[in-house]
């Protein structure tokens, strides 16, 4: 029968156990915390491309000559949140505009990849985490915005609770 391990030896393992226990604690919180701070940050991304689309919708809304313009301008706010232009040109003329504005405004990605934050559906690389897409939709323009698992957020709930700010 083999013998019991002396008490030093049952010490010795126990914190050792305790050791890699607290360690692993630790480095969790670490990472949760980093995974946190990368969210905020694309969040941040896809509110204030959000935030542009509803500038451009109000002004939109209070420029429309027609009740059926301002039908149109508002289904796309109310239904989407998303811009309805006047011509799928100007759409493509906005979705330009927004995104290199976005890009100067914000030019780090927010998960720390080369390359920008906000690109056209089109150009949406394959991994995408963090990233916010605009895309031409007959003449609406959209948004959609990419956590950091590279899955599509919710506009309207992104929009209504608004992120704390970018810290990427």
């Amino acid at each position: 029968m083999a013998e019991r391990p002396s008490a030093s030896a049952r010490l010795r393992f126990a914190w050792t156990i305790g050791i890699i226990i607290i360690t692993y604690g630790v480095l969790a919180i670490a990472l949760s915390v980093h995974v946190i701070d990368q969210q905020s940050s694309a969040r941040t991304d896809l509110y204030v491309a959000l935030q542009a689309l509803d500038q451009l919708h109000r002004e939109a809304l209070s420029q429309a000559p027609t009740a059926q313009e301002r039908q149109a301008v508002e289904a796309a706010w109310r239904n989407e949140r998303a811009f309805a232009a006047a011509s799928p040109l100007q759409a493509w003329h906005v979705v330009q505009t927004l995104i290199s504005r976005l890009n100067r405004e914000y030019p780090d990605n927010a998960c720390g990849r080369n390359g920008p934050s906000f690109v056209t559906v089109d150009t949406l690389p394959a991994q995408h985490a963090c990233m916010v897409a605009m895309r031409v939709k007959g003449d609406v323009v959209q948004a959609t915005g990419y956590d950091t698992q590279g899955i599509a957020m919710d506009n309207f709930y992104e929009y209504l609770y608004a992120p704390i700010g970018r810290s990427g």
